[in-house]
């Protein structure tokens, strides 16, 4: 199957299958020997410095996946 004609099936699918599927794919490149450019690192300790300084705050999973479903 080519990449288009998958794409074009999951414009078909429910909010919820999309975010269902995108779960599923974030888990299958996780099982890869991904590694993280530095650029990537620096912002990630960025934003955990942020976090830890109360400068930023996080929202839990869940209400940020509900506010996606709802649109």
């Amino acid at each position: 199957m080519h990449i288009q004609a998958i794409k074009d099936e999951v414009r078909k699918l429910s909010k919820a299958e999309k975010a269902e599927l995108m779960h599923f794919m974030i888990e299958l490149l996780s099982d890869d020997d991904f590694e993280l450019s530095q650029a990537w690192k620096t912002e990630l300790d960025r934003r955990e410095e942020a976090l830890d300084s109360g400068v930023a705050t996080g929202k839990p999973a869940k209400d940020v996946i509900a506010k996606y479903l709802s649109r």
